[in-house]
């Protein structure tokens, strides 16, 4: 078949499917919407939102940092102790909150259906001799 002669229009892109930043970042503003947390309280919590799946602990330090940069939440060290540093939301950070929890429904939506149909696609191979 020429190229485009039949071309599939896509509705959506894979692009807009749920990131891993926004699941984290959305449990995390979430939980500090509590009050205050610690870092390894926050990772506990989502270990246990998400039924045994964590977070790299390298990783979800990162995405800390990126939302005390962007002002979504203020890092603070208690005592001299680097291991005790806690986390509280920003208004800014209640704002974005909010944001994810109006984008994210749709998100899941589609990645449940683009994770499934991704199944039925794998399965054909699964009878497949790999050796």
């Amino acid at each position: 078949m020429p190229r485009n002669e039949n071309p599939i229009e896509k509705t959506e892109s894979l692009g807009h499917v749920v990131k891993v930043q926004q699941v984290i970042d959305f449990i995390v503003l979430s939980d500090l919407m509590n009050g205050r947390r610690y870092h390894s309280e926050m990772e506990q919590f989502i270990t246990h939102t998400l039924d045994g799946v964590g977070v790299n602990d390298a990783y979800f330090s990162q995405r800390l940092k990126t939302l005390a940069e962007n002002g979504h939440v203020n890092r603070q060290w208690e005592g001299d102790n680097r291991y005790n540093r806690f986390y509280q939301i920003t208004d800014s950070g209640v704002e974005y909150c909010k944001s994810l929890l109006r984008e994210l429904p749709d998100r899941v939506k589609m990645a449940q259906r683009v994770y499934t149909l991704f199944d039925k696609y794998m399965d054909k191979f699964g009878k497949m001799n790999l050796k």
